[in-house]
C-alpha cells in the first residue's frame, strides 16, 4: 500500500525537537504536537499522512476510495459519497466528529453524475500480538478497502498525533488463516 510518509532526517528532527523544547514555556498545543512528532521521528518512528494518503490513492474501478480509515474498535468502515466528489467515512454507527468520522471536501474524489450507494468495508483483524491491550478506540486502521463483504489485506495500525499526522504502530498482511476465519464469520452475520 502506498502512503504519504512524513520525511524528515532523524538528526534534523532531533535538532528541531530540541529547539521546540528550548521554548517550552511558550508552546501552544499545536507546538507540543509538532514537538512530539519531531521526537518520534528522531526515535525512528514512521509518521504518515493517512487522510492525504486516501486522497492520493484515488478511487478504484467502483468509483470508491482505494483506502479506508476507521477506528480500530469498529467492525466496518462506512462510506457515503456525493456527486461533487466529497465523501464521509466513519466507523460502524459511531458518527462522532472528534474521533471516528472523516470528511473529505468536494473535489477530493472524481465527481460523478450518478449517486453512489453507501458502502461498507470490513475492518481488518488486528492480530492479538499487535493489538493494543487497552484503549483500542484511541487507534485507527488504514487499509486497502474492498467496499463489499470480503476479508481485507495489508493494514496499518495507527495512532493519531495531530491533524493529519499519524504514527504507524504496526503494519502486517493478514494470513490466509486469518482471512478464512474472517470470511466464515462474515457469512454468518
Amino acid at each position: 500500500m502506498e502512503v504519504e510518509k512524513v520525511v524528515v532526517d532523524k538528526a534534523q528532527a532531533k535538532q528541531l525537537y530540541r529547539e521546540y523544547q528550548e521554548h517550552k514555556e511558550h508552546m501552544t498545543p499545536m507546538d507540543r504536537e509538532i514537538a512530539k512528532t519531531y521526537r518520534l521521528i528522531a526515535q525512528g518512528r514512521v509518521i504518515i499522512r493517512a487522510i492525504e494518503s486516501i486522497r492520493a490513492a484515488g478511487v478504484g474501478a467502483d468509483n470508491r476510495p482505494k483506502l479506508a480509515l476507521a477506528r480500530a474498535d469498529g467492525r466496518f468502515c462506512r462510506l457515503t459519497m456525493h456527486r461533487d466528489g466529497s465523501a464521509l467515512m466513519y466507523t460502524d454507527g459511531k458518527w462522532r466528529m472528534e474521533t471516528g468520522t472523516f470528511r473529505f471536501p468536494a473535489g477530493t474524489f472524481p465527481s460523478t453524475e450518478h449517486w453512489l450507494k453507501d458502502a461498507e468495508a470490513v475492518m481488518p483483524l488486528i492480530p492479538v500480538h499487535l493489538r493494543p491491550r487497552t484503549a483500542l478506540d484511541a487507534y485507527h486502521v488504514l487499509w486497502e478497502a474492498e467496499w463489499r463483504r470480503v476479508p481485507p489485506r495489508d493494514p496499518y495500525l495507527l495512532r493519531r498525533l495531530a491533524g493529519d499526522l499519524w504514527m504507524v504502530v504496526a503494519a502486517w498482511d493478514l494470513t490466509e488463516v486469518e482471512r478464512a476465519a474472517m470470511a466464515t464469520r462474515m457469512t454468518a452475520q
